[in-house]
């Protein structure tokens, strides 16, 4: 694996809801990777993954190592999911989707999931337990499709029973945040680009969905790019239109039923289109072309923390990561009263 540097650029907000936010920027040596893919496993191992075949690792919260996965050079690696810093996936976007699996850290990676179909794009994975995951891909013949792995990664399979889609209603591979798997079951996969912007929902893994129509913006470019529960009853969804980035027209909604209801955040809301939000305790972040927001009340009222622009944030109590284009990296810091 390559070594990397840090160069500290302190940010500092300080906003009495919040106590101190403080974002410091990080910089890998010799690394330009547009980042989407980004999880944090704990308090001191997080994983992130991009353009080029990329893949990124740090053990400690502070230090990251970067590499290429082998032969994956031209994969674009939309999302990736760890369970620890031994055990991770990565999956990728675009024209078809591959899959690779690691149990090392890194020093070697399997190839797990290979589907090179033009009409499929993955945008998405997530997992309930270490055995137990889901992938999703915008609608082919009218349906999503979706596959499913039982043994924590090694094989996966297509499950069948998937309510239609509107016209031209898909996923978005923004951040891979458009899918949550919470407690034993339950799963919501968002979705846009249609005349609605619907939440699927299944309590069963999948094996029978609800789909819940929302307030977000919707038509082409426009929907839900990213959820996040705090909960398997609260939860967050932004999003909005990223060719109108400053619109902050239906860019942000809430719920506290499980995500069959959602109020739309009209006033006080993140400040445009959000690619990605991560919710921990009170707390949640959401980062886009225009910044980055701040909320400690379930996404009902969001402050401006930043004006700069990421693809992707994770958040687990006090400690969070963005990343964003061209090797942008950057750690946060909740420091509260």
């Amino acid at each position: 694996m390559k070594a990397c540097y840090h160069i500290f650029i302190l940010i500092l907000s300080f906003v009495d809801a919040y106590s101190q936010i403080q974002i410091d920027r990080v910089e890998v040596d010799n690394f330009q990777s547009s980042m989407r893919g980004l999880y944090f496993v704990n308090d001191t191992v997080a994983w992130a993954s991009g353009s080029g075949g990329v893949y990124m690792k740090t053990t400690n919260n502070k230090d990251w190592l970067a590499d290429t996965i082998p032969g994956g050079s031209y994969l674009d690696f939309r999302d990736v999911h760890a369970f620890d810093d031994e055990k991770a996936i990565v999956m990728s976007s675009g024209d078809g989707c591959l899959i690779y699996r690691t149990v090392d850290g890194g020093e070697n990676w399997s190839k797990v999931y290979e589907n090179l179909e033009k009409e499929f794009f993955f945008d998405g994975m997530d997992f309930w337990d270490e055995k137990s995951g889901i992938a999703y891909s915008d609608p082919v013949n009218g349906k999503l499709y979706i596959i499913r792995t039982t043994d924590g990664g090694k094989s996966w399979k297509s499950i069948k029973s998937l309510p239609n889609t509107l016209k031209n209603e898909a996923g978005f591979a923004a951040s891979g945040t458009g899918i949550v798997c919470k407690g034993d079951s339950t799963i919501w996969i968002a979705t846009g680009g249609g005349e609605k912007a619907r939440v699927f929902k299944s309590t069963n893994r999948g094996y029978s969905w609800q789909v819940f129509n929302t307030p977000m913006r919707a038509g082409k470019e426009s929907g839900i790019y990213s959820m996040a529960f705090f909960d398997e009853w609260n939860g967050i969804i932004v999003g909005g239109n990223y060719l109108d980035s400053l619109n902050t027209k239906g860019s942000c909604a809430v719920t506290s039923d499980g995500g069959e209801t959602w109020k739309l955040i009209s006033t006080n809301g993140p400040r445009g289109y959000r690619s990605c939000v991560a919710a921990s305790d009170q707390f949640a972040i959401s980062v886009g072309r225009t910044g980055i927001d701040i909320t400690s009340d379930n996404g009902y009222y969001w402050m401006p923390l930043s004006n700069e622009g990421y693809y992707s944030c994770v958040l687990k109590g006090g400690k969070g990561w963005l990343t964003g284009r061209n090797g942008k990296l950057a750690k946060v810091t909740i420091k509260q009263n």
